[in-house]
């Protein structure tokens, strides 16, 4: 699956709910691509 800046204009709460979206997607098993200019974020999903 392939994000492509997925937390652009979000506010911190809304953030926190694509990050628990994404590890869930990853503990299933899915490969995803992320493409963010957020280096906190990238740290957090890789």
């Amino acid at each position: 699956m392939l994000f492509d800046e997925p937390t652009s204009a979000l506010d911190p709460e809304m953030v926190k709910e694509v990050l628990d979206t994404m590890v869930g997607l990853a503990e299933e098993g899915m490969t995803m691509l992320c493409v963010t200019h957020e280096m906190g974020f990238a740290r957090t999903v890789a």
